[in-house]
C-alpha cells in the first residue's frame, strides 16, 4: 500500500467563503471551522489517527437555513487531484469497509428487499466504486450495472433507464457546486416510475464540526441534514422518505 507521506504536495485549498448554500440557495453560509485534511472517519472508529497530520486546514461552512454543511476548499481541484490525494490506494485506511464489507452487506439487503422485482430488471449502482456491489448482487442471481467516474475502465453499455438505482455513500463526496449536475445525471438514468435507494449519514442540525462523518480525507465534503436533502431532491422533482439517518428512498413526485 502506498505510503501516505510519499504523496505529492496537496493542491491549493481555497479559503474563499461560498456566496450561497448549494442545497437550498440561502445566502451567506456561516463559517463552521477548520478540519485538518488528514482527518478520516476511521480515526473515530480506530481510536487513533490513520494518517500523519497534513497541516492543511479545510474550511467548512454551514447554511443557516437548511444546515447543509460543506466545504468550498476543494473547489479548484481536478478529478486527477481527487484521485491522487483522496481516492488512492490508501483510501481503504480512511474507510476499511469500502472494499468488501459495505458492498456485500448492501447487496444482501437489496436482494432481500427487491427479490421479486429484480427477476425482470437490471439495477444501476451509481457511483459504485470498483464494482464490488455489482459483482456481489450478480452472485446472488441478479443483474447490475455500475458506473463511477474514478473506476470507469469496465463501464458496461448502459440501458436507457433503470427501475432501481442504488447510490451508497456517494452524495457526501460530490463537490457542492456539482450537486445539481450530479442529480441531473442520476435522473437521466431513472425510469419514470423508478426508485433511488441512497445512503448517506444525515447530520443533525446542530452537529459539531468534531463529528466523525465530517472527514476531508474520506472526501466527505457535502454533508446533508434532513432539510438539505429534501431541498436538493425537491429542486429535481423528487420526494424523500428516510428509513433512518443513513438510508433514504427517493422517487419522482
Amino acid at each position: 500500500m502506498t505510503d501516505a507521506t510519499a504523496l505529492p504536495a496537496l493542491p491549493d485549498l481555497s479559503d474563499q467563503a461560498p456566496s450561497h448554500c448549494s442545497a437550498c440557495g440561502a445566502a451567506s453560509p456561516q463559517p463552521l471551522g477548520d478540519k485538518d485534511f488528514a482527518y478520516s472517519c476511521n480515526d473515530h472508529f480506530a481510536g487513533t489517527a490513520q494518517f500523519p497530520p497534513a497541516d492543511a486546514p479545510v474550511h467548512y461552512h454551514r447554511c443557516g437555513s437548511c444546515q447543509f454543511t460543506f466545504t468550498a476548499a476543494l473547489d479548484g481541484w481536478s478529478p486527477q487531484d481527487f484521485q491522487a490525494h483522496i481516492y488512492n490506494a490508501d483510501y481503504v485506511r480512511a474507510d476499511p469497509v469500502f472494499a468488501d464489507v459495505r458492498p456485500t452487506r448492501n447487496s444482501q439487503m437489496v436482494a432481500a428487499l427487491w427479490n421479486r422485482a429484480l427477476e425482470s430488471s437490471v439495477v444501476l449502482d451509481f457511483g459504485g466504486g470498483d464494482g464490488t456491489f455489482a459483482r456481489r448482487l450478480q452472485a446472488l442471481g441478479h443483474r447490475c450495472h455500475t458506473v463511477d467516474p474514478f473506476h470507469g475502465e469496465d463501464t458496461p453499455a448502459l440501458l436507457d433507464s433503470y427501475d432501481l438505482i442504488t447510490c451508497f455513500e456517494v452524495i457526501e463526496h460530490v463537490p457542492h457546486g456539482d450537486l445539481d449536475g450530479w442529480f441531473t445525471t442520476l435522473l437521466g438514468h431513472l425510469s419514470p416510475q423508478g426508485t433511488v435507494l441512497l445512503s448517506t449519514e444525515l447530520l443533525d442540525a446542530d452537529m459539531a464540526l468534531s463529528n466523525w462523518y465530517i472527514a476531508p480525507r474520506n472526501g466527505h465534503i457535502s454533508l446533508c441534514t434532513a432539510a438539505s436533502l429534501r431541498a436538493l431532491a425537491a429542486r429535481h422533482g423528487l420526494s424523500v422518505f428516510s428509513i433512518n439517518h443513513e438510508m433514504h428512498v427517493l422517487r419522482r413526485v
